[in-house]
């Protein structure tokens, strides 16, 4: 098998030359600068020949870059005449396909090394160039064929009639042009519409056993109702809500931090900052004290029974994504990308930092190189009842030692069909809830239930969403299930075996929260009824009013 596009080989007639000459005038006429593709009026070949040699290609009435160019030379002998014959591709084409493939591998190779692309994304991506070259091989090898019996006639008199195997020869590299097209179109079409294949998903029959517009008694469940609605905040991105039940904490773009009655909805203070939009916050278990985190980097402390400024904590590079306050009140766990910081929240004092590695600087003559030793990553959850966090390389620290230890994907990971969303800790800080987008179906997404202490998945469950396949679903954990915000349906699975145990119509949240005994569901709502988000505030109406 020849994986070169490159072919030699000699011919030899007892003829003179001329009347070899002769025979290519019958089948060769001169290049022309515009040829109409549709005229059926030409010889087979265009090119030049003379008594040294030839250089010629086939006439066709398609495009094909992959058609070889045809060069020859003839030699004179007692014997008769001999000629030999190369057939290559244009070098043009060559140092195309070079610069194009180095182009598209030297960006695409990184980005799949490195993880940032999903498994099953960067295999498409790697190895369509390689069927898309094999195609067009293909085509290749199948106009040698066809030219080396051409001029085999030309060169020895043989009769020029079409057998089947040259009409079959003719319409080869159509056939394989066109299915290499038509693939790549399918599989685009595949991948926007996300039917590239059946997989394990919730079927709309077990979605309509567990409505509750439709079955209301089918669980508890059901028995959530939108209690209120708070509209004084269009601009939060953040909730926290206190252990007590009855507290609300919103901070949002404008970089204020707003805190709410929830038995009136009562806006009862306001906190402004004078920088930075706030991207997340907490309540300490007392409700005296409410943590934010900024997008300037800042972490700030905010003492709710007085009017002072708040405490400002410096010491992250980057905005500060998540903060969380230990049960005891007495530490701030704040994450941004690349360090989660431990604060003593009654002096502001950093005690610990993780990773530990720091930087360090080499100098070479004048110049001085900053090196980072520690591993980038995102943090994705802090849980200070175990006081451990995951980060985006799904790894589990222990924020009392540091220690850190891998979630094994071959455990929670199909590998060709799901790439890593996000990551949630349950309230008690046992269970992990890791989600997965399916690279082929735009709109599934899988939950699995990893037991922290054994390292084992425990449940899997499936849902849909109305998202890109590149977002997550929002997730809220209580002490015993998950709440997903797929769009109009709000899904809740049991935390234990990952079942689907209910659908309520609350329309789309995000972000949301919800108390750890699962009595009160706050979220964000942006409804095409209201002028601006809204802040929907969902109870159990089965269950006594939260006290807590």
């Amino acid at each position: 098998m020849r994986l070169l596009p490159y072919d030699s080989f000699a011919l030899q007639t007892a003829d003179p030359l001329p009347i070899v000459l002769a025979r290519f005038a019958a089948q060769i006429e001169p290049e022309q600068p515009i040829r109409w593709r549709f005229s059926r009026n030409h010889l087979p070949y265009e090119g030049t020949y003379s008594e040294s040699g030839f250089q010629i290609r086939r006439i066709i009435d398609h495009r094909n870059s992959f058609q070889p160019l045809i060069r020859g030379r003839f030699e004179t002998s007692p014997s008769g005449t001999i000629v030999r014959i190369t057939m290559r591709l244009h070098p043009f084409v060559v140092a195309f396909l070079g610069c194009w493939y180095l182009i598209w591998y030297g960006f695409f190779l990184p980005i799949g090394l490195t993880g940032a692309m999903p498994i099953g994304f960067a295999l498409q991506f790697l190895g369509l160039p390689i069927i898309v070259l094999f195609a067009f091989w293909a085509a290749f090898w199948a106009e040698v064929y066809r030219s080396r019996q051409d001029l085999t006639q030309m060169v020895l008199g043989y009769p020029n009639h079409r057998s089947n195997s040259r009409k079959l020869q003719h319409w080869l590299p159509h056939a394989l042009q066109w299915g290499i097209f038509m693939l790549g179109l399918g599989l685009m079409v595949l991948q926007i519409t996300g039917t590239f294949h059946p997989s394990p998903s919730v079927t709309e029959e077990s979605l309509s056993e567990a409505s509750c517009s439709e079955y209301p008694q089918h669980s508890p469940l059901c028995k959530f109702s939108l209690v209120r609605t708070i509209n004084g905040h269009p601009k939060a991105t953040a909730l926290a809500i206190g252990e007590d039940g009855q507290t609300l904490v919103s901070g949002g773009e404008d970089k204020a931090i707003k805190i709410w009655d929830l038995k009136t909805g009562k806006l009862e203070k306001t906190l402004q900052s004078d920088s930075g939009k706030v991207r997340s916050v907490a309540i300490s278990p007392d409700g005296k004290t409410v943590v934010s985190g900024s997008a300037d980097h800042m972490v700030r402390i905010w003492d709710l029974t007085s009017d002072q400024r708040p405490r400002v904590l410096k010491g992250h590079s980057e905005e500060v994504s998540l903060v969380s306050i230990s049960r005891d009140g007495k530490t701030v766990i704040s994450g941004s990308y690349g360090a989660i910081k431990q604060w003593d929240l009654a002096t502001g004092q950093l005690k610990a930092t993780f990773p530990k590695a720091g930087k360090f600087e080499t100098t070479i003559g004048p110049i001085s190189i900053i090196h980072d030793e520690a591993e980038q990553f995102n943090p994705l959850d802090i849980n200070p009842s175990s006081n451990t966090a995951l980060i985006s390389n799904l790894q589990v620290v222990d924020l009392t030692s540091n220690e850190t230890r891998s979630i094994s994907t071959k455990q929670v990971e199909n590998l060709f069909a799901d790439h890593f969303l996000s990551a949630h800790v349950s309230p008690d800080g046992k269970l992990a809830v890791l989600q997965f987008g399916n690279n082929f179906r735009k709109f599934e997404t899988s939950l699995k239930v990893w037991d922290l202490a054994t390292g084992e998945v425990r449940a899997e469950g499936y849902g849909t969403f109305s998202t890109t396949m590149f977002d997550d679903m929002p997730l809220a954990i209580s002490r015993n299930h998950i709440f997903g915000s797929t769009g109009r349906p709000l899904k809740i699975w049991n935390l234990q075996t990952a079942e689907l145990e209910a659908v309520l119509n609350t329309g789309w949240m995000n972000p949301m929260v919800v108390s750890p005994d699962g009595k009160l569901l706050v979220g964000i709502s942006n409804s095409l009824e209201a002028d601006h988000p809204q802040i929907k505030v969902w109870q159990r109406s089965d269950l006594p009013k939260s006290a807590h």
